[in-house]
């Protein structure tokens, strides 16, 4: 039978990777609380536990399997679900994991409510007969084992009111899916086709935030850049153009249009070859709006480890658009997505990318150490390198990281600069913010109010490596 909705059905929901991921959740906490149910901060409490999974590495994976584990040891009526990538790449894996309850895998995750809500409740230790349905997966679903799966298509993106409780940022879903294929990458399998929120349905949510008071929007996806390219042509609305090669652009100029000086507006991750003239442009005359920040991601700064990659861009190109954004944009905070240790790459292509990196003058860096992901094309290239390889490396990419983070705010010190605070004092009674271009900033308040945001305050100098400390100006 399936189970009863009842006052006291509580529901915990984990998230583990990125801000796709967050946003998906608050959907599915939405989605939750008009079905009845109650939100709990702790697995110990739940009736239901969610567990919205990564998997761009194996630790990734590992996580998910690891929670499921201690959440059921804490309470061990909790009914455990999966979603997420690794519910999607490789559900036979999670399928055989006696704690976890069901797996709804990101192609069937827009329903998930739903198939809980109508879920019988069977033993995790029923045993699966070959040839017949898994009760741990949704109907009509098969497991998969490694990866092994079709590049899913739907029309379908989860989409919901963003998360703004005791936060001061929200994170906005514009796209979902990618068809890139970068061949040391999952991601478009996990999370199917390239697919965008419709136009409408994002400026709605736009001005319900700002109408709020929400400070802060970040625009986040798995592939902004992409935003609009599924769009059919509607000769009724030539809004919603797919043929436009600047669909993001136009996107952003009419939620500039609603924010008026009110919201900032970050962009998230986006391509180097996607930041093109036009957007920088309208970042450049909006600076009220537009937080000087981006994100491009690199990967390599070496040409043959690019191509190996599959990336679409070369050094000279990723190099020509980050003198564009300096450009436009004047002294914007810049950072990069990193991997060390890919198949192949030599002590010259990491010494490469170590000059890039300075060439570009990058501000930080996001380093992962390359993580063999299965049915990658990656997977299957020769000269795998060593775990020790790869690490040594990785420190070394992180202690550049942490060396050019410094540099850039070090130019800060002394200076002036508003700040979107959070809601509440930190254990050691400090405010934390953020400045427009990325900068973390404590501050003491000399009262015990919350300072608004906004408020200007003088930059003093380093308060440990991760921030920066104020005083009200």
């Amino acid at each position: 039978m399936p189970h009863k909705i009842s006052e006291n059905t509580t529901v915990y929901i984990k998230t583990l990777g990125c801000k796709v991921n967050t946003f998906d959740s608050s959907a599915l906490a939405n989605q939750f609380t008009r079905e009845g149910y109650t939100l709990v901060d702790a697995p110990e409490t739940a009736n239901i536990s969610v567990i919205n999974s990564c998997s761009v590495t194996a630790n990734a994976d590992k996580e998910a399997r690891y929670l499921a584990r201690r959440f059921k040891r804490q309470n061990a009526e909790t009914f455990i679900v999966v979603t997420g990538c690794y519910a999607q790449t490789h559900s036979e894996n999670l399928v055989t994991e006696l704690d976890i309850d069901f797996i709804v895998p990101n192609e069937a995750k827009h329903r998930l409510v739903e198939l809980v809500k109508v879920h019988p409740r069977r033993s995790p230790a029923q045993p699966w007969l070959e040839g017949t349905e898994n009760p741990k997966l949704p109907q009509g679903i098969t497991p998969v084992k490694n990866n092994r799966q079709k590049h899913f298509k739907s029309s379908v993106t989860i989409f919901d009111h963003a998360d703004t409780q005791d936060k001061t940022r929200a994170f906005l879903k514009i796209q979902d899916g990618c068809n890139g294929f970068c061949t040391y990458c999952l991601i478009p399998l996990a999370r199917g086709a390239s697919r965008s929120v419709p136009r409408s349905d994002v400026l709605h949510e736009v001005k319900r935030l700002v109408a709020e008071g929400i400070p802060e929007i970040v625009l986040t996806g798995i592939h902004i850049g992409d935003y609009g390219a599924d769009f059919l042509q509607d000769k009724n609305n030539s809004s919603q153009a797919s043929s436009s090669p600047n669909s993001l652009e136009s996107l952003l100029r009419e939620i500039k249009l609603i924010c008026q000086n009110r919201t900032r507006l970050r962009i998230s991750s986006l391509e180097p070859n996607e930041a093109s003239d036009e957007l920088l442009h309208i970042m450049a005359n909006n600076p009220m709006i537009f937080a000087p920040h981006l994100h491009l991601p690199l990967q390599s700064g070496s040409d043959r480890i690019l191509k190996l990659m599959a990336r679409k861009y070369s050094c000279d190109d990723y190099y020509e658009r980050v003198l564009a954004t300096r450009k436009f944009l004047g002294d914007p905070n810049i950072g990069a997505d990193v991997i060390t240790g890919f198949p192949g790459e030599t002590e010259l292509d990491f010494a490469e990318t170590l000059e890039f990196i300075a060439r570009c003058d990058l501000n930080y860096l996001h380093v992962f150490p390359y993580s063999k992901r299965p049915s990658t094309v990656a997977a299957r290239l020769p000269e795998h390198l060593s775990p020790h390889i790869i690490n040594q490396r990785r420190q070394k990419l992180t202690q550049v990281s942490s060396e050019r983070k410094k540099n850039y705010w070090r130019k800060y010190i002394g200076k002036e600069m508003p700040v979107i605070w959070e809601r509440k004092l930190d254990a050691s009674g400090y405010m934390t913010g953020l400045t427009a271009n990325y900068l973390t900033v404590k501050v003491r308040p000399l009262t015990k109010a919350i300072l608004p945001h906004g408020t200007l305050i003088s930059i003093k100098g380093f308060l440990n490596d991760d921030a920066l400390l104020g005083v009200e100006a």
